[in-house]
């Protein structure tokens, strides 16, 4: 299994959607229709998308609200037995607490020779 990642502070679906203080998601990505029809144009996004052989890979979108200088970071990814666990932490930079709640956006595509897994199991770290 490989695994390459992107990073984002902001939500690469709907733009208007702003996640509630440590609401999380994640969404699979499976097809080039529905990554075009899902992510919004952001050209990072986009790129990251088109790079992606649909054949071989798919994408994984981890998203969390939080505090904005905080980042979203991959730690492990494995394979279970009925699926995928995978695990991410919030890096937290010392600086002062305040509210300013953005959405953040970890983009993990995963290239195996296993098909799509039906149980992924995401949880975050770090609160």
């Amino acid at each position: 299994m490989t695994v390459e990642t992107l990073y984002l502070e902001r939500n690469v679906f709907d733009p208007r959607d702003v996640f509630a203080l440590r609401e999380e998601s994640y969404t699979l990505i499976a097809d080039e229709e529905t990554a075009a029809s899902e992510f919004d144009d952001v050209e990072q996004v986009s790129a990251f998308s088109d790079e992606t052989d649909f054949d071989e890979s798919y994408i994984l979108v981890v998203q969390n609200g939080m505090r904005s200088e905080d980042d979203l970071e991959l730690d492990a990814i494995e394979r279970t037995d009925g699926g995928i666990q995978v695990a991410v932490s919030i890096d937290q930079p010392l600086i002062p607490d305040h509210d300013d709640l953005a959405t953040h956006s970890l983009l993990i595509r995963i290239t195996d020779e296993k098909t799509v897994s039906d149980l992924i199991d995401v949880s975050i770290a770090g609160y």
